[in-house]
């Protein structure tokens, strides 16, 4: 049985396992480009899965780089590109130094997609 004593708590990643968006933009475009290069014209039912899909495949990338400690949130919208706008929001309260966020965002004739991800660091 281990001794309470001889815990190790980490209240910070190191400066090697810290979540560096930057680091993960390429990937993330590359997930896109995957999934919805082939996506010519919007369809519902098509956009769901493929919402699905990419946060799925985004989420096992993450899980690749093997950062201690991180748990992912991976939020993937798409929808028809008509010509309007579109404008996303987010707030967040959490620890500047250690948890990370992006957004990346992809555009082709039809449809547009934004990915959100949220790396948090857990004590």
């Amino acid at each position: 049985m281990e001794d309470a004593n001889n815990r190790n708590f980490v209240l910070r990643p190191t400066p090697g396992q810290k979540f560096r968006p930057k680091a993960v933009t390429a990937m993330i475009q590359e997930v896109l480009g995957e999934k919805l290069g082939a996506m010519i014209t919007y369809d519902e039912n098509e956009a769901d899965q493929a919402s699905r899909d990419i946060s799925a495949s985004i989420r096992e990338k993450l899980k690749g780089l093997q950062l201690p400690r991180y748990k992912y949130i991976v939020q993937t919208m798409i929808a028809e590109q008509c010509g309007n706008g579109a404008t996303t929001a987010i707030q967040c309260v959490w620890d500047e130094d250690c948890d990370g966020f992006l957004s990346q965002r992809y555009v082709n004739g039809s449809i547009w997609c934004e990915v959100l991800v949220f790396a948090v660091f857990h004590y």
